[in-house]
């Protein structure tokens, strides 16, 4: 498939299957998360009030209080067949909310390969279209009665006869991919980190944020995360996770810990991924009442203004 370039026709998100255009308040929510190959997929509800605050039909009905509820959506696997959701309607829904297109073309746009079309992967993608379509999203006003039940997707069908995928949205959410600032997830990206779920979701945050962060902790993280295991065990699968990405060449930063917590400085994020050593020690550094950033290797002292 020949790479294309994303962008914005008469107010129409056009994606690639390289590159997809995301909300940046879903990719900071904790949407999609590491589940596990052996870990059940739990249910969940995510509060995104004031994620969705300024989607067309909070702002027009005055909805503010609204959340998502369903079985916990994997990064791995449903992370992708979102991307190829929004690719199907990027370049097949400019005149109707329903789409049918070929399991060949669908699977494209999730960004699998060729050689992956066979019958597990069938499975694979019917249960994940199955999983986000059961995505309960409610917009309702504190204190009232008024409130609207829809969700990610308004129906999904998987022909394994026709083999062919329909896919029916929401109209009245096409405003969640079209927010004030949209972030660019490169698929590329997370086919370097296979099979590591922590570290694909730690890139889908820090993606979206802005430019020169203040420093992450990673209480935030966890809950980002929603591990749901020791701060200890946590912290390791955190840092571990920061370690792969700081590796692929997506960033670089400094570990930090103050009062007791740790935190993580982002120093740079690349667009292209950087060659950087494959193996590139941890740094930690404290930071001392003064707000200077102190490095305990070596008991060398870096001040930071």
């Amino acid at each position: 498939m020949k790479e294309q370039e994303t962008v914005f026709l008469n107010s129409k998100l056009v994606c690639n299957s390289s590159k997809t255009i995301q909300p940046n308040i879903l990719l900071r929510t904790g949407v999609f998360t590491p589940i596990g190959r052996r870990s059940k997929a739990n249910y969940v509800s995510i509060d995104l009030s004031n994620e969705f605050r300024n989607l067309e039909l909070c702002q027009q009905e005055g909805y503010d209080d609204v959340s998502i509820k369903g079985v916990k959506l994997s990064v791995e696997t449903d992370f992708k067949i979102w991307c190829g959701i929004i690719l199907s309607f990027s370049e097949l829904g400019g005149l109707s909310n329903k789409i049918t297109l070929k399991f060949s073309q669908f699977a494209a746009y999730c960004g699998y390969p060729s050689k992956r079309f066979d019958k597990n992967l069938r499975r694979q993608i019917g249960d994940s279209l199955g999983r986000i379509q059961s995505q309960s999203l409610s917009f309702q006003r504190k204190n009232a009665v008024k409130g609207v039940h829809t969700g990610l997707l308004a129906k999904a069908v998987f022909d394994e006869v026709e083999d062919i995928v329909i896919l029916v949205a929401d109209e009245s959410l096409w405003d969640l991919y079209q927010l004030d600032y949209q972030v660019l997830v490169s698929i590329k990206v997370l086919k370097q980190l296979p099979r590591a779920e922590v570290a694909q979701c730690l890139y889908l945050y820090f993606v979206s944020l802005p430019e020169k962060p203040y420093p992450i902790s990673f209480e935030r993280l966890k809950i980002r995360l929603q591990l749901r295991t020791t701060n200890k065990e946590a912290n390791r699968l955190i840092t571990k996770g920061i370690q792969k990405l700081e590796n692929i060449g997506f960033m670089i930063g400094q570990f930090i810990k103050k009062n007791g917590k740790n935190y993580y400085l982002i120093e740079k994020r690349y667009s292209k991924l950087k060659d950087v050593p494959s193996h590139r020690p941890i740094e930690r550094y404290f930071l001392c009442p003064e707000q200077k950033l102190i490095r305990d290797e070596n008991f060398v002292h870096i001040c930071k203004k």
